[in-house]
């Protein structure tokens, strides 16, 4: 009787086959958990809601969850709104970050609906209760190659367009169109505070 696993050869194939299988699932692990926070609470991972391409994200509240989204569901949102800050919130990128409270008051003073795109979940959750509409990440799944800086590059092309080559926080938006960057306003405003 024949015994395919004395066969040498097939014995390598199996294992190549088996090491191959097992490192291409732990470079798919480490590309997602790196961007998803593999530190975070149970709690905090059920409070992530992977959207679909079709979930509107109009009349959407702030419920202690972080919706993550793509380009074009912040578009239509961003055309249902007369005025809206979006903010590229990044908090290990310290020496530009504004505090999210900061910017939420400069919007309520102003009459404009801040929403917050996020980078980074776990510094995200005890942010959260900060602002007044939900809060947002980048939903990766197009991205799954690059999470890094490639992929939220091309997010925010996808969102604003050639228009701005440079990374900024605040894009300032009427009806949906990306007009001028609150960069600059925002933090001179934030600087006077504490002078």
């Amino acid at each position: 009787m024949y015994n395919p696993l004395k066969n040498t050869t097939m014995k390598k194939l199996i294992l190549l086959f088996t090491v191959a299988l097992m490192m291409q699932s732990c470079n798919i692990t480490v590309e997602v958990s790196a961007y998803t926070d593999y530190d975070l609470t149970l709690e905090q991972k059920n409070n992530i809601c992977w959207t679909s391409d079709t979930t509107s994200l109009i009349g959407l509240t702030n419920n202690g969850r972080i919706y993550a989204v793509n380009p074009n569901q912040m578009k239509d949102l961003l055309v249902a709104k007369e005025k809206a800050l979006v903010y590229r919130w990044s908090p290990y990128e310290m020496e530009n970050v504004i505090p999210i409270y900061f910017v939420q008051s400069y919007c309520n003073e102003n009459n404009i609906e801040l929403y917050v795109i996020t980078n980074e979940y776990k510094s995200a959750f005890t942010e959260i209760n900060n602002v007044k509409n939900p809060m947002f990440s980048m939903n990766i799944d197009d991205y799954i190659t690059d999470i890094s800086y490639k992929s939220e590059n091309k997010f925010y092309k996808q969102l604003l367009g050639n228009k701005y080559k440079k990374k900024y926080h605040l894009y300032y938006f009427e009806n949906g169109k990306c007009v001028r960057t609150e960069d600059k306003i925002v933090n001179d405003k934030w600087k006077k505070k504490w002078e």
